[in-house]
């Protein structure tokens, strides 16, 4: 595979940089955060799901794919903070509300844990 020259990356984002915020940008970032959550590469992960949300702050799935994300590193607490804001886009949402629902109870679970990490 070829690598592109330092000034060429450096370019693509200024570019990016100097158009957002767009409803059209971030979905690679987006894409690629996907297959590495797969991947369980969670923290490569969660810094391009981050940038995508910065690029197009308009993409509530960039803010559900973030929470999923940090659900999975155990971060229930940011989870839900992103949970919220994507189910504001659409409230009645199936899948951001089952997220929530898996946040909430293991944050209940730690709560009565004193402390303890949840158990998967």
């Amino acid at each position: 595979m070829r690598r592109r020259p330092r000034h060429a990356v450096d370019r693509d984002e200024r570019r990016e940089d100097l158009l957002r915020p767009s409803r059209y940008l971030g979905y690679d970032r987006d894409a690629l955060a996907m297959h590495l959550v797969r991947c369980e590469a969670y923290e490569i992960a969660e810094s391009q799901f981050r940038r995508a949300i910065w690029l197009n702050p308009f993409e509530a799935d960039f803010k559900q794919h973030l929470a999923w994300c940090l659900y999975k590193q155990q971060r229930f607490g940011e989870a839900r903070d992103w949970i919220l804001q994507a189910l504001q886009a659409e409230p009645d949402h199936p899948e951001r509300k089952q997220i929530l629902q898996l946040i909430e109870r293991h944050l209940a679970s730690s709560d009565k844990g004193a402390g303890h990490a949840p158990r998967e």
